[in-house]
């Protein structure tokens, strides 16, 4: 059987006689408390102490003691410990609650810690266990004030201040709307029947090219490493994602939560070297890793050959490299450089000698072994031909800036003067 005691709030006086009597003649006491100041009144009782405890191993340990334990706990049972309903069969002896000892409004709620977010008309109070509240910090303005009671301490200060243990904490002004949370409104509103007549009416595959568009733009913001221009590009990107989001919700299928909870779960599980007790100390390991669990996943069972899951639409240079990085994993690749170079030989020489209709097939053999040799030289093949692009641009745009006539009325030989000044100022 297990008995939980509530402690009270501050001495001995608190506690009722059944409860003190418990504590003195318990075999087996276990507490949540031991910072509590009942304890120095009490010195007869000899307490095994699981401040720090995790919930999750409070419950696991609740639900497998077989023998008579009594767990002595801060305030109340019922009103503190919300997680002791899960154990059936307790004997509880009550105390006052912990929840007093804060300066409550008249209106005042009652949420969980994942439920801290958005404004709300009511002050907002949420139980803070061990271990939680950094995760519970991170969704707080950092100039946020709060009133708080952790371990017995009452107070209140900034959220970027504060280090809590095991309490509560109590938002009295309306909590500022997270900016996630403005945009999932701001894209509800836009959907909305008297919202935009253009958002109204996209789809999930009206939307496919500008989801290309701006992660283009995002890479074009990174390469110019102007941060506020990446802050907007990623905001243009974020954007695609509400978007097909809300579109999703409209249709009953699924919402951003789902989206942001599906990726998080996916990180979890492709990564039991950081969450699990699985060893993976360099890069190439991980990878291996990575590809072993993503076959294991719900949607890729069915996966026959390892090029499965390439995507179709995927740039032809960067499809080129995955596939040819997804068939050097079963060692269907050269060991060294030297044949890849002999291999982009023979490929221009095939295409020099090809007629017709062949020359398209030969360019791409020819293409298709440079990605390699690009490959084997460590060099992405989309990022080398975008510089190319962008070395070209800025030398025609030098000569169009710098010629004294049209371009259409001047030869090639004097536009060449021009781009090679071009190639002298780089």
């Amino acid at each position: 059987m297990i008995t939980v005691v509530g402690l009270g709030t501050s001495s001995k006086d608190d506690l009722s006689n059944k409860a003190i009597k418990c504590l003195e003649e318990a075999t087996h006491l276990v507490t949540t408390a031991s910072w509590h100041q009942v304890w120095s009144e009490l010195t007869t009782c000899k307490a095994e102490i699981w401040d720090n405890w995790p919930l999750e191993e409070r419950l696991s340990a609740l639900k497998n003691y077989a023998d008579n334990l009594v767990l002595a706990v801060a305030g109340d049972p019922k009103l503190d410990e919300f997680y002791l309903q899960d154990i059936p069969g307790l004997v509880v002896i009550g105390a006052s609650s912990r929840i007093h000892s804060l300066d409550l409004p008249k209106e005042w709620q009652y949420v969980s810690k994942d439920k801290i977010k958005g404004k709300t008309e009511k002050s907002l109070l949420s139980r803070i266990y061990p271990g939680v509240w950094p995760q519970v910090k991170r969704n707080l303005p950092k100039d946020l004030v709060v009133l708080y009671e952790d371990q017995g301490r009452v107070g209140q200060g900034k959220v970027d201040d504060l280090e809590l243990t095991d309490g509560y904490i109590l938002i009295k002004s309306n909590l500022p709307e997270r900016p996630i949370d403005t945009l999932l409104k701001v894209m509800q509103r836009l959907r909305a029947p008297e919202g935009c007549p253009w958002d109204k009416i996209q789809t999930f595959t009206s939307l496919k090219p500008y989801l290309v568009e701006e992660a283009y733009e995002l890479w074009d913001a990174i390469d110019s490493g102007v941060t506020d221009l990446m802050v907007e590009e990623l905001g243009d990107v974020l954007l695609q994602v509400v978007f097909h989001s809300e579109i999703a919700s409209e249709e009953g299928l699924f919402d951003f939560e789902e989206v942001a909870l599906s990726i998080a779960k996916k990180l979890v599980h492709r990564h039991p070297h950081v969450f699990g007790d699985v060893k993976a100390d360099t890069p190439e390991k991980v990878l291996v890793n990575w590809d072993a669990l993503k076959k294991e996943e719900k949607g890729k069972e069915d996966r026959l050959s390892i090029l499965d899951g390439v995507p179709k639409y995927l740039p032809g240079l960067s499809k080129a490299n995955k596939v040819q990085k997804k068939a050097a994993k079963v060692g269907f690749d050269w060991s060294e450089i030297d044949p890849v170079w002999d291999k982009v030989t023979e490929e221009l020489q095939e295409l020099k000698d090809a007629q017709g209709a062949h020359k398209e097939e030969e360019l791409g053999d020819l293409l298709f072994a440079i990605v390699n040799l690009a490959r084997f030289l460590h060099i992405d093949p989309e990022v080398a031909i975008n510089k190319t692009i962008a070395k070209f641009q800025r030398r025609f745009r030098y000569i169009e800036k710098q010629a004294p006539k049209p371009l259409e009325e001047m030869t090639l030989e004097e536009m060449d003067v021009y781009w090679e000044e071009a190639k002298k100022e780089e």
